[in-house]
């Protein structure tokens, strides 16, 4: 059906995502500069303040500042790949009914093209947040802290890819991904702990990515400390007791989130990858 091998077409199409990327500065310097503006200004209202910690309402505080940073760059990319990917998909239709390339080829090629331009994004974002905010300078809390956002900002953008392959156009993608925003905000386990979500409901805290970026994060930097910090209505207690006993989280457990996350970075592609090929579009 087609002159290429699997590998021929997968070559030929992240060549041609890469000369589409390249040549859309528009989509990745809006990006890269709302990331940058992002960082600066999450990093210049929390100045410092993840070295001064001395009660339970400043550590919400720094948790509350991870946790934005986080979602507002990730709700970018999520928005600002919808347009990118639905103008090529109607190139896509056209290339694929002239048989130069399968769905799968082109799904994985421009899925596999976005993980470089996430990678710059996250470096600059990671370095400037972490040293405005102060966070623990070693090497391991660096590297989650990279590895969360990391998996994050992808999965976001894979969520966005997912949201267009389900939908005609990318402004009823866009109206159908922020449709979820909220229910990732509500059960991110920030707002209302995993303790305190009522039992009925708990299955979609499990399912909701946010919810591991915030359980990564947190348990990441601040599981294993035990500085003293005064909680109202309570004993003193060490901030490791704190978020295992108020947010539910444990050190441990971090070998489970890890590999999730990378999972939800996957499921989004696959699905992205299944619905381009299994669902069309066109019009005409």
């Amino acid at each position: 059906e087609y002159s290429q091998s699997i590998i021929g077409q997968f070559k030929a199409c992240l060549w041609k995502h890469w000369l589409t990327y390249w040549r859309s500065p528009d989509y990745n310097l809006v990006r890269f500069s709302f990331t940058l503006f992002t960082a600066l200004l999450l990093g210049s209202i929390f100045w410092k303040i993840g070295s001064n910690i001395g009660d339970a309402n400043t550590l919400r505080m720094v948790i509350g500042a991870m946790y934005t940073a986080v979602m507002f760059v990730g709700i970018n990319n999520c928005s600002s790949v919808q347009p990118i990917v639905s103008i090529e998909r109607t190139v896509f239709y056209r290339e694929r009914a002239a048989g130069m390339y399968s769905a799968m080829p082109y799904a994985i090629a421009q899925v596999v093209m976005e993980i470089p331009y996430v990678f710059v994004q996250t470096s600059y974002y990671t370095l400037i947040v972490y040293a405005m905010m102060s966070f623990q300078w070693t090497a391991a809390k660096f590297f989650w802290f990279f590895f969360v956002s990391y998996f994050s900002f992808l999965y976001f953008t894979y969520y966005g890819m997912m949201t267009v392959s389900i939908s005609p156009n990318h402004e009823v993608a866009g109206i159908f991904a922020a449709a979820f925003y909220s229910l990732f905000n509500l059960f991110s386990g920030f707002f209302i702990p995993r303790p305190k979500i009522p039992k009925w409901w708990i299955w979609y805290y499990w399912i909701c990515p946010l919810a591991w970026t915030v359980y990564g994060l947190i348990v990441t930097q601040y599981g294993d400390m035990e500085d003293i910090i005064t909680v109202p209505g309570q004993p003193n207690q060490t901030i490791s007791y704190y978020i295992t006993h108020h947010f539910g989280y444990h050190r441990s457990f971090m070998a489970v989130v890890a590999p999730v996350l990378v999972l939800f970075a996957v499921f989004f592609a696959f699905m992205y990858a299944l619905c381009l090929k299994k669902l069309n579009f066109q019009t005409r």
